[in-house]
């Protein structure tokens, strides 16, 4: 009887752990999905929980190179995707699709600060990219492999006027959550035949503003709100 017990109360346990799903990654182009999950051998290289590298991937014609997507978790709570290369090696216009995604952030949240930099390579005259950052109270896990669960908090577009061309900035939105949450990330980059992307990462990063701290917070929204995203040589348009 003491064993049963003991097992149901360990069982118990486990059932009230908050849920948390592997890291996920996916890439998508010309109707090929690639998805790759944290510790999944086959594609993962990094080995080391909340981290997933991909080496070299190729999705539709698209060459995607060094992909490392992260997550942690505590009183700041972060999701990251950058890689170093994304390359249309096709010979006509391509939309290569990023989404990262992770479950379990470790609430309480009152804000989300969503940011994102990248470089365009001979991308003059292509259409709008865009950057989108989603959060989702339910906890429900994105990419896997388009899905993007819960409220979009900020999304912000924009294109090559010149030859390179870089865009950088970061936003805070408020997102409350009392209980674990899940955070998903996602990128429509417009490519040109022979375009290219370098330098790219997107991150969410969520936490709870000390009091001391909500003043500049909501000063902040304000500035925000009237400078937008910038970029190194023009804005971008939200």
């Amino acid at each position: 009887m003491r064993t049963s017990a003991f097992f149901s109360v360990i069982a118990a346990c486990i059932a009230a752990a908050p849920a948390h799903a592997a890291l996920q990654l996916s890439i998508g182009a010309n109707g090929s999905v690639f998805t790759c999950a944290d510790g999944e051998l086959s594609c993962d290289q990094s080995g080391g929980a909340n981290n997933l590298l991909t080496v070299d991937t190729t999705v539709g014609g698209a060459f995607v190179q060094l992909t490392l997507t992260q997550s942690a978790f505590g009183k700041v709570n972060e999701l990251q995707l950058s890689s170093s290369n994304i390359e249309n090696t096709t010979g006509v216009p391509l939309t290569v699709t990023l989404l990262a995604s992770d479950t379990g952030f470790v609430a309480p949240v009152r804000f989300i600060e969503n940011s994102g930099s990248l470089t365009f390579n001979a991308n003059v005259g292509a259409p709008n990219s865009t950057l989108s950052f989603f959060a989702d109270a339910l906890n429900r896990q994105g990419a896997n492999p388009t899905n993007t669960p819960g409220s979009l908090l900020d999304s912000v577009s924009g294109h090559a006027a010149t030859d390179p061309d870089s865009f950088s900035g970061s936003r805070l939105a408020v997102f409350d959550a009392s209980a674990p949450f899940s955070m998903t990330e996602g990128a429509r980059l417009a490519l040109r035949s022979g375009g290219s992307v370098t330098g790219f990462n997107q991150a969410m990063q969520s936490g709870v503003p000390e009091p001391s701290t909500w003043a500049m917070l909501v000063s902040g929204f304000g500035l925000l709100a009237l400078t937008g995203w910038r970029r190194t040589k023009s804005r971008l348009s939200l």
